[in-house]
């Protein structure tokens, strides 16, 4: 059964619950190591959206938000927020477990850079530099372990 089949016939039960989170466990670590290794040595330093979490929450709210609470919602987002949302619009239209993937990094990415960032004070898509394609990389990177480890982990699980 392909992905694209699933995904849009699925019932949501505990293995597809399970699977998703392991997907998302795995893609936010592979965001991490992105983020953290590699876009270092593209962007001369590690991607950080706790300090868009931060500028969100100081910006919109006027509450300051220490670096493990902004951590706090980054991970929260990353293991729940985005794979649900994922899962949503695949139960409409699956284009298969890649192209998926990509759309998820992509939407992420941009509801990151091109919608959370304006609204908390900086530039629309942090001013189209480095960081903004490091970033895309790293969100693209996300989306592709997010559906791909989906499609694995709920094989394996039944």
């Amino acid at each position: 059964m392909s992905i694209a089949t699933f995904s849009h016939n699925a019932r949501i039960d505990g293995r597809t619950g399970a699977a998703l989170l392991i997907a998302a466990a795995a893609a936010l670590v592979a965001w991490e190591i992105f983020a953290r290794a590699i876009a270092p040595v593209w962007i001369g330093g590690p991607l950080q959206p706790t300090g868009l979490v931060k500028s969100l929450f100081a910006n919109v709210l006027g509450l300051p938000v220490g670096q493990a609470a902004a951590q706090a919602v980054h991970l929260a987002t990353g293991l729940l927020v985005y794979p649900a949302g994922y899962l949503a619009a695949t139960r409409i239209k699956s284009l298969g477990w890649a192209a998926d993937g990509a759309v998820l990094g992509a939407a992420t990415w941009f509801f990151a850079l091109g919608i959370v960032a304006p609204v908390s004070g900086l530039p629309f898509l942090l001013g189209v530099g480095a960081i903004t394609w490091a970033a895309l990389a790293g969100h693209l990177i996300y989306g592709l372990v997010v559906t791909g480890g989906f499609a694995l982990a709920r094989k394996r699980l039944g």
